[in-house]
């Protein structure tokens, strides 16, 4: 394994694709991938919360990484999920983009496992189809959605209803987009003034047509 994260997983993509696509990801609900980020939490948690620091007050964590998801990608080598050296992390307590294939609400039940009222804060980002919201029962189906999230102790979800297509176009064709907000990471902003690479990483999140 450092063999292929320390060589970029070059000559072995075989390896690679096993490990992106058989192996058990966190936002699937699924506990062999989730306690390990439990697992994880904890460390980080235990590592830094309380902790004085220089002013003479203490260190407390949040999980609120606004865009840096994408800097700390670019300077962190590959990693055993698959992913390439430089490529963007998952931004605040979301899944790995595309990771999450079982729909919202199993991502919900994930990230729930993390104790997020010892946290400062935490982001969880989600894409729907257009489609799948343009009914009562899509509607209604999202208000359960955060509903149920809120009832498991989360702390803050946010959406972006719109296709890749739709995203695709935009960065083809910025000029006849320019009205286009998303929301990225704890904000929203114009999609055609935002980087090449935010750009990516947003076009790359799973986006649902279903609960």
């Amino acid at each position: 394994m450092l063999k292929l994260l320390n060589n970029n997983f070059d000559g072995d993509e075989r390896s690679r694709q096993l490990l992106l696509n058989r192996t058990p990801k966190y936002g699937n609900d699924d506990d062999a991938a989730d306690l390990l980020m439990v697992r994880v939490f904890e460390s980080y948690f235990n590592s830094v919360d309380g902790r004085r620091n220089t002013k003479g007050g203490e260190y407390h964590i949040n999980m609120l990484p606004t865009t840096c998801h994408i800097y700390f990608g670019s300077v962190t080598g590959a990693t055993p999920d698959g992913r390439f050296a430089g490529k963007p992390l998952s931004e605040g307590v979301s899944p790995v983009q595309g990771a999450d294939q079982h729909g919202p609400t199993a991502v919900v039940r994930s990230v729930a496992k993390m104790d997020q009222v010892r946290t400062g804060g935490t982001l969880l980002n989600q894409k729907f189809t257009p489609q799948l919201l343009d009914s009562e029962e899509g509607l209604n189906g999202l208000v359960q959605l955060v509903r149920g999230y809120f009832n498991l102790d989360g702390h803050h979800i946010q959406f972006n209803v719109v296709d890749a297509e739709t995203l695709k176009a935009a960065q083809a064709n910025p000029e006849q987009y320019r009205s286009l907000i998303v929301r990225v990471a704890g904000y929203s902003d114009y999609f055609c003034d935002l980087s090449n690479q935010l750009q990516d990483e947003i076009i790359t999140r799973t986006a649902y047509d279903g609960f």
